[in-house]
């Protein structure tokens, strides 16, 4: 068991790394959703592919804008890096669009 496990967690990093890759390398995002996209996939895991981190506590991170990191998102989103599930009255769960 702890062999499967550990083959499935090796990957999901290499998905990762691959995803951080190819976004990086996208002519397509700015740079700040690149530095956005890339905090977000750090902070995953394979036991929990997905996080939530509100706007401010990311642009804190970051020392930046909360508006920069909000249309960083968008743009993600909009290439369709990212998907953002937005649950009425909770923080958004961000998932890598593997």
């Amino acid at each position: 068991m702890e062999q499967e496990e550990k083959a499935e967690t090796a990957k999901w990093l290499r998905r990762r790394d691959a995803w951080i890759r190819h976004l990086v390398s996208s002519p397509h995002v700015s740079r700040n959703a690149k530095v956005v996209g890339v905090y977000l996939a750090m902070r995953m895991s394979a036991k929990r592919p997905f996080t939530y981190p509100g706007i401010k506590t990311i642009a804190r991170a970051l020392d930046t804008s909360s508006r920069h990191v909000s249309r960083a998102i968008s743009d993600l989103e909009e290439e369709m890096f990212i998907r953002v599930d937005r649950p009425k009255g909770r923080v958004p769960r961000y998932r890598l669009d593997l």
